[in-house]
């Protein structure tokens, strides 16, 4: 049986000039982690919503990690992304290499495994758009 996730408008850092509405559960999910991990922790607070939505990566880009604030992140991001409904399981992995940090992320979700997966510096909506 298919797990039916709803729909949602098709928007990661904005709201396009028209409605696309996604129904694809992996998409769906996709862009909702992505909308989490790119929001500052309080950043919908102002307008009224959740104060403890969001954990933005971007945080991270030039940022000099020691190994206790790896694990501290990784399990921080972990806990943002469990928060989605429809996360059963994350993963996060964050290698930190020649001041480069790459953040893995594998979710599994009642539509099944899937991951998310490149260098925090090149996150861009093209990565999530896959219609």
């Amino acid at each position: 049986m298919a797990t039916n996730f709803g729909q949602d408008s098709s928007c990661v850092s904005d709201v396009g000039l028209f409605d696309l509405q996604i129904t694809d559960p992996i998409i769906l999910v996709a862009q909702r982690i992505l909308r989490r991990l790119t929001t500052p922790r309080g950043g919908l607070a102002s307008v009224g919503d959740d104060p403890n939505f969001g954990w933005d990566v971007r945080q991270l880009i030039n940022a000099r990690l020691a190994p206790s604030d790896i694990t501290n992140y990784q399990q921080q991001i972990t806990a943002e992304c469990m928060k989605e409904e429809t996360i059963s399981s994350a993963t996060v992995t964050i290698t930190y290499s020649a001041g480069t940090a790459s953040i893995s992320i594998s979710l599994v979700s009642a539509a099944g495994p899937f991951s998310l997966t490149l260098p925090v510096q090149d996150l861009t909506a093209a990565q999530i758009f896959t219609f």
